[in-house]
């Protein structure tokens, strides 16, 4: 019995290999990964710095988590054209036909596109620091100095916050890629989706604002970014809600500013939209 899953396990590793440098190999030749990575981000960021005032904003380290939540949306279209191409073409069809099973492709896909999430994250990351030398400059102090006032325990709540938001706009771009067969269409769905993801979610619009009514509120809660951006911005604000939110006793603060009510209505989200994309995945276009 026991040899019987050893040998289980070392298959499962084997093929996961197999495919992560299959995909690894498919994704990277393709010059769209690097425009879905890198290029979409800096201009979500540009739009963002444009929304936030620039150098006239009193930025905090909440607010610089916000841009560095940015890059983190761009990996649903990098999911989706990727499945979705692969599905109108003998991609999937051969690696099928391999006998691999569908939780070790989703597997290797998946961790592919969490590990370049995490890098789209860090080239955020960089980017915030050389736009705090022209244009995004605190009105107090530097970019380097407001990233150094966040302490080890906000930083991990923040990475924390990352590490959801990529699993949940992976599993949202393997979702619609497994309910639409166009792929134009699929890319167009995702992008009205995340728009509304990022609106809601408290990234780009004016926090004061979304906040004025509670109904509001209440509606921005069934986006699921609005979870893990709540997540950072807690977390960075060393526990001051002055500094995720001016005058926050006019307003209505989402998820009573409860840090550990909302890492786990967060972490509730990504698993039900990890067992949603499981099952809507498909190996073909055929319904």
């Amino acid at each position: 019995m026991q040899k019987k899953y050893s040998d289980k396990f070392l298959k499962f590793n084997k093929n996961f290999a197999n495919n992560f440098l299959l995909i690894s190999g498919s994704v990277l030749k393709n010059f769209r990964t690097y425009v879905y990575l890198f290029f979409i981000p800096i201009c979500f960021m540009a739009v963002f710095s444009w929304f936030t005032g620039g150098s006239d904003s009193n930025f905090r380290p909440p607010q610089l988590f916000l841009f560095m939540m940015i890059p983190t949306y761009a990996i649903v279209f990098l999911v989706n054209i990727s499945i979705s191409e692969w599905k109108n073409s003998v991609f999937l069809k051969r690696i099928h036909s391999a006998g691999i099973s569908k939780i070790e492709f989703l597997a290797s896909i998946w961790i592919f596109n969490f590990i370049a999430g995490f890098i789209a994250f860090l080239f955020g990351l960089l980017t915030i620091y050389i736009l705090g030398f022209f244009y995004v400059k605190p009105a107090e102090e530097s970019i380097s100095t407001m990233l150094g006032l966040i302490s080890f325990s906000e930083w991990l709540g923040i990475l924390y916050a990352i590490s959801l938001n990529i699993i949940i706009s992976i599993s949202i771009g393997t979702i619609i890629s497994g309910l639409v067969r166009s792929v134009s269409l699929s890319q167009s769905i995702s992008i009205i989706v995340i728009m509304a993801c990022i609106v809601f979610s408290d990234n780009l619009l004016s926090i004061s604002l979304m906040s004025v009514n509670e109904g509001l509120v209440i509606f921005s809660y069934f986006f699921p970014q609005k979870h893990t951006v709540w997540i950072g911005l807690i977390s960075a604000s060393s526990g001051q809600v002055g500094w995720v939110v001016e005058n926050p006793d006019r307003l209505v603060i989402s998820f009573d500013f409860n840090l550990l009510l909302v890492s786990f209505t967060g972490l509730f989200y990504t698993m039900i939209l990890i067992i949603a994309a499981y099952f809507s995945f498909g190996w073909n276009n055929k319904k």
